[in-house]
């Protein structure tokens, strides 16, 4: 696993947004469900917590990794020609939907569709989906800057002036969590 260039620097970006995210889900998705249930059910704990945010750092790294969400949210914004601030969170609001979806709704199915069936695990999932979604803009508003700033330095890659691989050839200019795709409209080598 490289940390340079592009694939580097959008694996650090993966990394640092998704553990913070994931911190923040896995405290709000157990203390809703301590609240539901009641103190006797003991459902917020330092465990619960380890393997939540283990659970949900794997779905979403992995996610992030193999969908092209920061391109996919780059492109909206490209496509609204909206630029700076406003160009920053619509890139940001598609970030959020895509993994925010992914993330809550497997954790959710992990941990609840065994006790309470798929139905009773959508209903549950339906009910803290709108406030994962506003937790997850909020926190990666906040972090998706800082976590380019630092993979721009670790890495030396920098997505604002990408420049060309040794050898010539077209500038690896991808988004920071497209760490493991293709270029859009690359044709896969024989």
């Amino acid at each position: 696993m490289t940390f340079k260039g592009p694939g580097g620097f959008g694996r650090i970006v993966n990394i640092i947004m998704n553990a913070c995210m994931c911190a923040v889900f896995s405290l709000a998705m157990l203390w809703i469900m301590q609240q539901r249930v009641g103190d006797a059910a003991q459902i917020l704990t330092p465990t619960a917590f380890v393997l939540s945010f283990i659970t949900a750092f794997g779905i979403g790294f992995t996610a992030a990794d193999i969908i092209p969400v920061f391109a996919a949210g780059s492109a909206v914004a490209k496509k609204l020609r909206l630029k700076g601030v406003a160009g920053y969170l619509v890139t940001v609001l598609v970030i959020d939907l895509i993994v925010t979806t992914v993330i809550s709704f497997l954790m959710m199915a992990i941990n609840m569709v065994e006790r309470a069936g798929f139905m009773g695990m959508l209903m549950s999932w339906l009910q803290l989906y709108p406030l994962m979604l506003v937790a997850g803009f909020v926190v990666q508003a906040i972090v998706m800057k800082p976590a380019m700033a630092f993979a721009k330095n670790v890495t030396g890659f920098d997505p604002e002036n990408p420049q060309p691989p040794v050898g010539g050839g077209p500038p690896a200019n991808r988004g920071p969590m497209d760490a493991g795709n293709p270029p859009a409209g690359a044709r896969p080598q024989q």
